[in-house]
């Protein structure tokens, strides 16, 4: 079992990562990130103390996002990350996690010791909680996906609790504030994508065809790193669109490894819960050797040799990508498509024109209201729970008027707000 990463935050770093962050965002990601909202909901998301704030989990930036929205809001936070991101480059990546307040989640089976940290820091009070209840990036930015249900069970646990215990804590309402992300490409996609795409090209010796669209260079370079992984992984290519080939090549690499390491099969587990299973099996075990039979012709996630874990992460990001390929093609999901590939080839993504991304706060849904049914029966307390904020931030995903990335005037005002309320809410707690 992999070592449980606990949060350890670190004042000096935090507050270096705070002046760092803006200037990462734009000379390395160019990306800007603006808070949205109502302003009666921006006082009340200042207000929760006991809270945790659930984000739909749409892109690769998010992390990003929730960082920007702790410096725009003069708050820290405590977040929940995959085990997994912990030991990407060589531990260091796991280590600036830890020292921002990140801690780790075994996703894919009960992690007894994430459960009691999020119940601790739940009945403290003391920061926000982010989590993000859809536990993988969806390329979707328009619908929820499923939601894993351990975040509601544990509050409403603790809600429990706190509301026995009333005399002794009378703020003693755990909050949910769904926040709705959204990103946006505002380069002509052509200019923004178009150094990257031509290296690739060379890369995978791709010759461009003469007046071919950037859509139809793009779609090439897909087919082209799929047909590089079967042949990296000894795989027949069969006849199938490219969603269904990303899908198929998760499928046979995680069978091939099931197989090297004596693990049975359970035909009932999604590509998704197979890879959690072998995960949790190996245990981020380095040693173990790859299923690839030309292992050096991809980079990955830091990892200095390619092992089973390089093949693991490889997986991830081919069930990214059948996700991406499965919804219309956006401009963002064009650039992400390629960034995926980029990481594959050359272990660094490079930017693509300007981008932005905008996180929107919705109402406080107080979790006390649901308290009685959870104590008859935590089965209906759960989903009455969970699909009362599923509606809520689906309606948010909706809501055109304020998931809006574009720098108007409206939005400068919104900005202006935001800080003069957070910069109050600072002050008041510091008092």
């Amino acid at each position: 079992m992999q070592e449980f990463k606990e949060p350890k935050p670190n004042a000096v770093v935090t507050s270096m990562c705070k002046v760092i962050l803006p200037f990462w965002l734009r000379l390395k990601e160019h990306l800007s990130i603006s808070v949205r909202g109502t302003q009666q909901d921006i006082d009340a998301f200042s207000r929760s103390s006991r809270a945790v704030v659930l984000l739909n989990h749409p892109d690769r930036q998010d992390p990003f996002v929730i960082f920007e929205l702790a410096n725009k809001m003069h708050e820290e936070f405590y977040c929940i990350a995959a085990r997994e991101c912990f030991d990407w480059d060589d531990g260091w990546r796991g280590w600036l996690f830890q020292s921002l307040g990140c801690y780790s989640v075994a996703r894919g089976k009960a992690d007894f010791h994430s459960i009691a940290t999020t119940k601790k820091v739940l009945r403290e009070g003391r920061r926000k909680l982010l989590v993000f209840p859809e536990a993988e990036i969806t390329a979707d930015e328009s619908t929820l996906h499923e939601l894993h249900k351990a975040i509601f069970h544990i509050a409403l646990s603790v809600q429990k609790e706190l509301s026995n215990n009333a005399s002794v804590d009378p703020d003693n309402q755990v909050r949910l504030i769904p926040a709705a992300i959204r990103f946006s490409l505002d380069t002509e996609l052509e200019s923004a994508v178009g150094p990257a795409l031509q290296r690739m090209e060379e890369s995978l010796e791709l010759s461009a065809a003469e007046n071919a669209t950037v859509f139809v260079r793009i779609d090439a370079v897909v087919n082209a790193y799929l047909s590089l992984v079967f042949e990296v992984y000894d795989l027949q290519k069969p006849q199938a669109s490219q969603q269904q080939l990303a899908e198929f090549l998760s499928v046979e690499i995680l069978h091939k490894i099931a197989t090297n390491i004596g693990m049975t099969w359970d035909v009932s587990l999604s590509p998704t819960e197979q890879l959690y299973a072998i995960r949790n099996t190996v245990a981020g075990n380095t040693d173990i050797d790859t299923v690839a039979v030309r292992p050096n012709v991809f980079q990955c996630a830091g990892i200095a040799n390619p092992c089973l874990i390089s093949d693991l992460e490889r997986i991830e990001r081919l069930l990214i990508m059948h996700r991406m390929l499965e919804h219309p093609s956006s401009e963002i999901q064009c650039c992400r498509i390629l960034d995926f590939i980029e990481c594959e080839l050359y272990g660094t993504i490079t930017p693509k024109g300007w981008q932005s991304a905008v996180i929107l706060l919705g109402t406080p849904i107080e979790v006390s209201s649901f308290v009685d049914h959870f104590s008859v029966s935590k089965e209906d307390g759960v989903e009455r729970l969970s699909e009362h904020f599923k509606g809520k931030l689906q309606g948010m995903l909706m809501d055109k008027s304020l998931l809006n990335a574009a720098g108007t005037h409206e939005s400068a005002q919104h900005d202006a707000h935001i800080a003069q309320v957070s910069l109050e809410s600072l002050k008041k707690n510091s008092s």
